[in-house]
């Protein structure tokens, strides 16, 4: 398994179930990366008591989005 990867350039666009979610800011290496399947998270701030403060991006029909971490996902990153 692969170290995940921290995106210090991702940037959010989109909350919610906004229909033009998407992750702009990504280097080369991370957009490859996340195709490959390796975990690539970024830090937000979080504005919601629900939000983790961490995005991990996902790509979907051509398009990179990010969500909330899982349990296992928060351990790898180290939180």
């Amino acid at each position: 398994m692969l170290a995940p990867i921290q995106s210090l350039t991702a940037v959010k666009h989109g909350w919610g179930r906004d229909s033009y979610r998407w992750v702009s800011g990504l280097t080369k290496s991370e957009r490859l990366a996340v195709k490959d399947g390796v975990l690539v998270w970024f830090a937000i701030k979080p504005w919601h008591y629900m939000q983790s403060g961490y995005k991990v991006v996902t790509y979907k029909r051509g398009r990179y989005d990010a969500r909330e971490p899982n349990e296992e996902e928060l351990s790898r990153i180290g939180i």
